[in-house]
């Protein structure tokens, strides 16, 4: 009984660590019923943390240390399976957790501390400054060498698909704002009825519940739009364009040099059953065809595997997407120095290689550390842990099959809304993301990765096409509607329709982040605020 009430008395005084499994619970973990609820926990996974912020009297120095502490176990029980990356070598994951860890729990409290320093000098205003200073830290992940725009909250949303159409209006930053400020108007209605120890009943005419019917109203709002939107444009099923994804799971690090071969023989007899569907367009994953492709065949000195592969896509007539290693050279004196990228190559129906793109956003320290020349012992821990040393892409490209235009975008890029949403500036008609998730071993990194894509379509109003090498292979209209998809971890392809007609322009592929310039303009607006108003202080 007295451990019961000890345990009862931990909580009272550190409920904020709810925050911290509400985090974990409110994206794909498992592949199970009872983690299918993680849309709706998203809306509430900070509310613990924000009522013990507003209910205790920290400082600013307090509310930054629990904030971070929270964030240490939700980012540890959310994204473990990034460890995966250094499981090869004894405490390799240990490595790459310590390091990512804190990092990502330090933007966390960066949020709540720019949001309170703010908020206790414009209290009433709290419901605008909350999301106002959520956004701006998810903008500055998205920026530099080191980008990782992967943990926003409104990516837990992407099964609400009626909702979601909100995104053609304000990006997936759109939908972080809507449900930060509705965690804090359920906050401070939760707390007003615990500081006057008074029902939720009685508090209908409050000021705090005026707050939380206006966010209700809002997101039914965004509901009814979504269903309107998606109901004047159902899928008409047209054959625009017809395409085949191969999900063929092998493991490119098992040997490439000695299986490839044996690589190769897989993905031809998984594509040779997916010619059976008739498709116009073949596209196989980023890891697919570790080679140096297109740069042998400029240079003329292709060896067998390349050789193989270009007779294979002559004699199917079908044009092929596939992952390749490409090269960029630099010459300094009479000696070429050469240095390796992350690419796809676009090989058409007579087998003759057309165009590539190189990968522009390389994944920090998997595939690079641009910061080698100052840390070389980072480097050296990234090679042992099996890390690439490539160099990024300069520019997007734009493909084409048959006088329809697509932009390629390799693993994580699907997360960089700002490149996707300048593929469609350029005019592109469609967007293929080939990756490679196999590494991550888990559902949820998988799941997590698949997300995004959802609302690149949405955002764009453009079809996205995904080929993973375990998956998820998928077709996403541009309702983010799936029209077709392969389970992850299941060798096979999967192959459907591209119709064209349900493309069609977007206030948010138009205009950009419209609701981030508003936040941080707000934020920018509240800052002078407190610098004349502390000037005219000190006049005083």
């Amino acid at each position: 009984m007295e451990k019961i009430k000890r345990a009862g008395l931990y909580f009272k005084r550190h409920y904020y660590w709810l925050s911290s499994l509400l985090m974990f619970m409110s994206y794909p973990s498992f592949d199970s019923l009872l983690s299918k609820g993680f849309p709706f926990f998203a809306w509430f996974s900070f509310v613990p943390l924000f009522l013990f912020i507003k209910r205790r009297d920290l400082n600013l120095k307090e509310v930054f240390f629990y904030t971070f502490i929270t964030g240490l176990l939700g980012n540890y029980l959310t994204y473990r399976w990034i460890g995966h990356f250094g499981a090869n070598v004894p405490g390799g994951s240990a490595v790459i957790m310590a390091f990512l860890m804190p990092l990502l729990s330090l933007f966390l409290g960066l949020k709540l501390l720019i949001a309170e320093f703010f908020s206790r000098r414009y209290r009433y205003l709290r419901i605008l400054i909350y999301p106002s200073a959520w956004l701006f830290i998810d903008w500055v992940q998205s920026i530099g060498h080191l980008a990782f725009p992967w943990p926003y909250l409104g990516y837990s949303q992407y099964p609400f698909t009626c909702f979601i159409q909100i995104s053609s209006l304000g990006g997936i930053l759109g939908i972080t704002f809507i449900m930060i400020a509705t965690a804090w108007a359920v906050t401070a209605f939760v707390d007003r009825a615990i500081s006057e120890r008074i029902t939720f009943v009685s508090l209908a005419g409050s000021k705090e519940a005026a707050a939380l019917y206006a966010m209700i109203f809002l997101i039914i709002a965004g509901v009814l739009f979504g269903m309107l939107r998606m109901s004047d444009h159902g899928n008409k099923n047209c054959h625009d364009l017809r395409v085949a994804l191969v999900q063929s799971c092998i493991s490119p690090w098992d040997n490439w040099r000695t299986n490839r071969f044996d690589y190769l023989n897989e993905l031809k007899g998984l594509t040779d059953r997916a010619l059976m569907e008739d498709p116009d367009f073949i596209i196989w994953s980023e890891s697919a065809t570790l080679e140096t492709i297109s740069y042998d065949y400029e240079s003329g000195r292709m060896d067998g595997f390349a050789l193989e592969l270009l007779e294979y896509v002559r004699s199917m007539g079908r044009p092929l997407l596939t992952g390749e290693i490409g090269i960029a050279e630099e010459w300094t004196g009479i000696f070429p120095r050469r240095y390796p990228l992350n690419s796809a190559v676009y090989i058409n129906s007579n087998g003759e290689v057309v165009m590539s793109y190189d990968k522009i956003h390389l994944v920090p320290f998997g595939e690079w550390f641009p910061y080698e020349e100052w840390f070389p012992f980072v480097k050296r821990i990234v090679s042992e842990f099996g890390g690439s040393a490539f160099v990024p892409g300069d520019e997007p490209v734009i493909f084409s099959i048959d006088n329809n235009p697509f932009g390629v975008l390799i693993c994580y890029e699907g997360i960089f809304y700002r490149l996707c949403r300048t593929y469609k500036k350029l005019g592109v008609r469609f967007l293929v993301n080939i990756t490679n998730d196999g590494w991550t071993d888990t559902y949820s990194g998988h799941m997590q990765h698949f997300s995004a894509s959802v609302f690149r379509a949405i955002e764009n109003g453009i079809w996205y096409i995904r080929a993973g090498n375990t998956g998820l292979s998928t077709l996403i209209d541009p309702f983010g509607r799936i029209q077709g998809s392969l389970p992850i971890l299941q060798k096979g392809y999967v192959a459907g329709n591209i119709d064209f007609s349900l493309n069609h322009e977007t206030f948010y592929s138009r205009h950009g982040d419209i609701i981030l310039h508003l936040s941080m303009a707000f934020l920018g607006l509240l800052m002078i605020l407190c610098f004349v108003q502390s000037l005219l202080v000190k006049k005083k």
